[in-house]
């Protein structure tokens, strides 16, 4: 997969509350917490997606008080991520 540029219209960042050398990366985080919590990403994926390994992207889904819906065929999926992954 290729990377993908989002670009926010900057009257949407007025007021932001976040540190601006941390913006980029709390950004993904979110993201990545919101699209796995929607089943759209693995988990897998969205610790790729945040920059974290899997047991800080967990720690991170609890303090934000996401539920973390795992069954059998996430576990697939994500086996089949790290195989993908490590083959690269």
């Amino acid at each position: 997969m290729q990377a993908m540029t989002l670009t926010l219209p900057p009257e949407s960042l007025i007021g932001v509350r976040i540190p601006p050398r941390e913006l980029h990366q709390e950004l993904l985080r979110r993201l990545a917490a919101a699209l796995f919590s929607d089943g759209i990403l693995s988990g897998a994926s969205a610790c790729r997606m945040a920059g974290m390994g899997k047991a800080e992207f967990q720690h991170m889904l609890g303090e934000r008080g996401i539920a973390q819906p795992l069954d059998e065929g996430d576990f697939e999926q994500d086996l089949s991520n790290l195989t993908a992954w490590n083959a690269r």
